[in-house]
């Protein structure tokens, strides 16, 4: 997001191409190893569906890394303002859509744990001490 707020400066002239570059450049490889870090997390936990998808990420950025595409040049980032603001919207969309899944999940399993005998129990025991402990505050 941040990449995508600076290349919009840069188109609106609101930004020089030093700074943008400067700024630019100072996030992505930050963002490439916190990628890194979550696919491995996500592959060691076991979350093989999201750890395939997030790996396909981390292997398009792999790619650019290894062909020194990763990095903005400040003499040509006004030619590339285009196409990264769409690199950059889609990585977007995917980090959107990866999200929504991933608190849908959440959300499924909370409610398959209720339709149990026993999750119903746990939940009535945890409402039940919710209100008795607002009762006594009030």
């Amino acid at each position: 997001m941040y990449q995508l707020i600076q290349l919009s400066d840069l188109e609106c002239d609101l930004l020089n191409p030093h700074d943008a570059s400067r700024n630019i450049n100072a996030v992505v490889l930050p963002e490439y190893l916190s990628q890194a870090a979550l696919t491995a997390f996500l592959l060691l936990s076991g979350h093989w569906a999201y750890g395939g998808i997030h790996v396909l990420l981390l292997a398009y950025h792999a790619r650019l890394y290894l062909r020194r595409e990763h990095l903005t040049d400040v003499t040509e980032i006004f030619r590339q303002v285009g196409v990264r603001k769409r690199r950059e919207m889609l990585k977007l969309a995917f980090y959107l859509v990866t999200f929504v899944l991933a608190i849908y999940n959440m959300i499924h399993v909370v409610v398959l744990t209720f339709l149990t005998p026993a999750g119903r129990k746990a939940a009535a025991k945890v409402l039940r001490d919710a209100a008795a402990s607002m009762h006594r505050r009030i």
